[in-house]
């Protein structure tokens, strides 16, 4: 990312590319050119630093139905949900998507600065406010990489993928998640935005 221009931006304990100028362009030319192509055309983006928390147990609809302000009771397998979650004191903590990967697991995400906080707050709940209910935790946040894809080519360049993975909008409907392949390497699609 250095070698092709990119300005950084901290995001938490990491470096984010903000944006990659061109020779004689302002910041704010920059960005309004690559918004432009992503929104005529498709952008990628490495969202690796994005927080992401494996959940196992019975009682995981319900610990994550207490600690968002949205319920995930009927949150269907092979489905996502935006979620919101509040400090005690009201105010927003963290937001992020929540996967039903199987009957009793999920995978949550969070914002890149909130990682650790996020997985600290969550263990606190678990081992002293609800201790009795069945959910273990464990930060996957390391264990993957992570691309965006965004913009109304997407969707064409995915399926120019080698992928056993179906992309149409009867097969991926708008907040699901379908496992596969992709390159002949394991990978999870989200639709999410």
């Amino acid at each position: 990312h250095a070698d092709n221009g990119a300005v950084f931006t901290p995001a938490g304990l990491c470096r984010r590319r903000h944006y990659y100028p061109r020779p004689g362009e302002s910041p704010v030319d920059a960005v309004n050119r690559e918004v432009l192509g992503v929104r005529q055309g498709v952008g990628i983006v490495d969202v690796s630093t994005l927080g992401r928390i494996d959940l196992h147990g019975g009682d995981v609809a319900e610990f994550l139905s207490r600690v968002y302000i949205n319920g995930f009771k009927t949150l269907a397998i092979g489905m996502c949900r935006y979620g919101v979650m509040l400090r005690d004191d009201g105010r927003i903590f963290d937001d992020g998507t929540v996967a039903r990967m199987a009957d009793s697991h999920y995978i949550m995400t969070t914002t890149t600065a909130n990682a650790g906080p996020v997985m600290t707050h969550l263990e606190y709940y678990l081992q002293v406010v609800w201790p009795d209910l069945d959910v273990r935790l464990t930060s996957i946040t390391d264990q993957f990489a992570v691309a965006a894809v965004a913009g109304p080519a997407a969707r064409q360049l995915l399926e120019s993928l080698d992928s056993d993975i179906t992309f149409a909008n009867q097969a991926m409907p708008f907040m699901a998640w379908r496992d596969g392949q992709i390159g002949g390497m394991p990978a999870q699609v989200f639709r999410i935005s």
